[in-house]
């Protein structure tokens, strides 16, 4: 413990040396990456340590591949069919028939967007087999950057996933996209 508390005080001594006045200060978080942000809400009693990290680990790369594929990236770019990749292919094909909400499509010509908040709180199906399916509850905030103006999208809803031959993969979805007023819908 006293290692851990010297190598911390060492870190924040270091951190305050490379400060000083005439420098401004960086606002929080920017230019920072977001990572995401799984909370388990429902079936963790149901499943031993190892299983529990093995679930929120698949599900969250799922999550985490379809955000990265689906909004950010290098922009302006038009390749957005990629981020269903980990969709069932039914869903896969509905979601592209509801692309401007899935997708970052609506802004597809902006200079930046970056993930301001990836937050997922996950309830999973477990019967005494295993676990069998996943409920997403997201909520994922982006700063969009186009022609010199900032505005923050949100994407909030569910992404239902089940696990079939030890793959994880959206099998179905109730989102909204709301894009500070140009594009606000909903899919289920």
């Amino acid at each position: 413990m006293p290692v851990r508390i010297c190598l911390a005080l060492i870190a924040c001594l270091l951190g305050l040396a490379s400060c000083s006045p005439d420098e401004p200060d960086d606002p929080p978080g920017n230019g920072e990456e977001v990572a995401l942000h799984l909370e388990l809400v429902y079936g963790e009693d149901d499943l031993d340590a190892a299983t529990r990290i093995e679930v929120e680990t698949e599900v969250g790369d799922v999550l985490s591949r379809y955000v990265a594929g689906a909004f950010l990236g290098d922009y302006p770019r038009q390749d957005f069919v990629a981020s269903f990749e980990d969709f069932t292919p039914r869903a896969a094909r509905s979601a592209a028939t509801h692309i401007e909400v899935m997708t970052g499509t609506g802004f597809e010509d902006a200079s930046s967007v970056r993930a301001s908040a990836l937050d997922a709180r996950l309830s999973l199906f477990a019967p005494p087999d295993g676990v069998l399916a996943a409920t997403a509850t997201i909520d994922f905030k982006f700063e969009v950057t186009q022609d010199s103006t900032t505005s923050t999208a949100t994407l909030s809803g569910r992404l239902m996933l089940v696990r079939e031959q030890g793959n994880w993969s959206v099998f179905g979805y109730d989102v909204e996209l709301d894009d500070g007023g140009a594009l606000d819908a909903a899919v289920s």
